[in-house]
């Protein structure tokens, strides 16, 4: 419904039979659900991930993890980059099981029980490794986190989670993986700081086939469920639209006041990685690869926002002047910005870069139900455990 992809169609009936004899062969599935989650990522899944490193390592706060952050739901900054909860905490709801763990949490010392899940995104993240970037120049104001060092956090918790090789391959079969979002920073950090945009394009590629080496190895690990976020429309962030104003009128939708060029830039990302996933699928056709086109579901906002509540799109909802209510120099959660619009749930954009969590609850809806038109998830799995009230 909400996916749009070229190839979707085509691959939905495939992509449903493989998932239904997935769900037969293996019979420890409750109900036919997942009994966990792992997530990889940046700020757009990030749980906690960089507030718990910046608490045990250096103890500098960001401004994220500071008020009004978290006020819609959680009612105080839990390291999530919005006014409350993400798509990865609605998918968790959505299964009925328990907001996923940050990785890098531990209660009195002690690391968390992550047998139903564990969150490994972390803020700024990027697909490419750190030194990729440094090469060249590029700075990541946050961490030096890469997916794949992400993945090799995985790789250490795994043995705690299962006890022989079969037990892991059994764990993963009935679990579900998110893969990202993840290369957005890849390309948020050198656009922000100004570098040239034909040197970012050929980042691309290089991302693209890094999500999907990560892919191949979660599937030699004995995973077969996979949801993977596609790159979302960076020419209607606040933030996009505040480093480029003043650009030529032509350069903007009319009927949605987005950058056109710079939302062409998205939907090449998500080109590529819809390749490699299409590689993927012809390798291991026992594999499930649900691309979730988090780019079209959002356009969606902008070019009906009424349909979905919303009042403003392009305008931050915690921020500092300007005409899209953003500044780089004083973000939101910074002295004095403690504070934000009366009604986030009327904006689309919580703080110029992120969305808040009425945004967030509507990619989610969309993200299950794709996974809903999934026959055998539809007739073992929703009608008995999915919880549809979180809507």
């Amino acid at each position: 419904m909400a996916f749009s992809s070229s190839s979707w169609e085509k691959q939905n009936v495939i992509i449903s039979f493989l998932f239904c004899i997935t769900i037969i062969i293996s019979q420890s599935h409750v109900n036919g659900c997942f009994t966990s989650i792992f997530s990889f990522g940046d700020s757009l899944a990030d749980t906690g991930n960089l507030l718990q490193l910046s608490l045990s390592e250096s103890g500098q706060l960001f401004h994220f993890d500071f008020p009004p952050y978290g006020r819609t739901f959680f009612d105080y900054p839990t390291g999530r980059c919005s006014d409350g909860r993400l798509v990865i905490d609605f998918i968790a709801e959505g299964f009925r099981l328990p907001f996923l763990p940050p990785y890098f949490e531990d209660e009195n010392g002690r690391r968390r029980n992550f047998q139903k899940g564990v969150n490994f995104a972390v803020t700024g993240a990027t697909a490419l490794d750190y030194s990729f970037f440094k090469e060249r120049g590029i700075k990541n104001p946050f961490t030096n986190v890469s997916l794949g060092v992400e993945l090799g956090f995985f790789k250490d918790v795994l043995p705690s989670l299962c006890s022989s090789s079969s037990d892991c391959k059994e764990l993963l079969r009935n679990s579900l993986i998110v893969m990202g979002e993840i290369g957005g920073n890849d390309y948020n950090h050198p656009f922000l700081e100004g570098k040239n945009t034909e040197e970012i394009r050929e980042f691309v590629p290089l991302v693209a086939h890094t999500i999907a080496s990560a892919i191949n190895e979660l599937i030699e690990l004995g995973a077969v469920t996979f949801l993977v976020p596609g790159n979302l429309p960076i020419g209607c962030s606040p933030a996009y639209l505040t480093y480029f104003q003043g650009s030529d009128t032509d350069e903007y939708d009319p009927l949605t006041g987005c950058i056109t060029w710079l939302n062409q830039f998205s939907e090449y990302h998500n080109e590529l990685l819809q390749k490699e996933l299409d590689q993927i699928r012809r390798l291991h056709p026992h594999v499930n690869l649900i691309y979730a086109d988090y780019y079209n579901i959002a356009m969606r906002f902008y070019h009906s926002r009424n349909q979905f509540g919303f009042r403003e799109t392009l305008i931050a909802c915690c921020g500092w002047g300007g005409l899209y209510n953003y500044s780089s120099s004083m973000a939101c959660g910074d002295p004095p910005i403690r504070t934000s619009c009366n009604d986030p749930s009327s904006y689309v954009s919580w703080d110029g870069l992120h969305y808040t969590e009425a945004t967030y609850r509507w990619i989610s809806k969309a993200v299950l139900e794709e996974l809903y038109n999934i026959p055998c998830i539809n007739g073992l799995c929703l009608p008995l455990t999915v919880n549809k009230q979180i809507y």
